[in-house]
């Protein structure tokens, strides 16, 4: 992303969000700092159940990722969404005021990460034998019989 589209979305932020600016003024200048400390604000009012900020950074979010180019939705996806959580008092509440193009992004994201994070379904040993049949014992072959 270009520095001038960089600070199109930090002035765009600023402007709605005029308590963000030294939150933003400390971020290293990057792309997904700036979104990151966009998350944390979002999260803090979701938090604090001031819904209507809350509504109204997703409706800016929503925005900016309508219009953005390919680094700026990644960073949108990677920095922002994904870091949304819905648990809590305030959680159903907050999913509700989640734009639909949001709410995808953050579907296929907890989709992608619930399948990370599922077991390995490999069965093969490090040897990439298959486990024994239950009751079966391994026989040993490492150039010694067994007494």
């Amino acid at each position: 992303m270009a520095a001038n589209a960089r600070q199109d979305l930090v002035t765009s932020l600023v402007a709605e969000f005029p308590d963000l600016k030294s939150d933003l003024e400390r971020s290293d200048g990057q792309l997904h700092s700036d979104l990151g400390a966009f998350a944390v604000f979002t999260q803090a009012a979701k938090d604090r159940g001031d819904l209507t900020t809350y509504g109204r950074c997703l409706a800016l979010a929503d925005r900016l990722f309508a219009r953005g180019d390919a680094d700026l939705v990644a960073a949108f996806r990677g920095s922002y969404v994904e870091h949304l959580e819905f648990e809590g008092s305030h959680g159903p509440a907050a999913w509700r005021l989640v734009p639909p193009r949001l709410q995808a992004v953050w579907n296929q994201l907890a989709a992608e990460n619930r399948r990370l994070m599922a077991l390995p379904q490999d069965r093969k040993n490090r040897k990439g034998n298959p486990p024994p049949e239950k009751g079966q014992r391994r026989t040993q072959r490492r150039g010694r019989r067994r007494r």
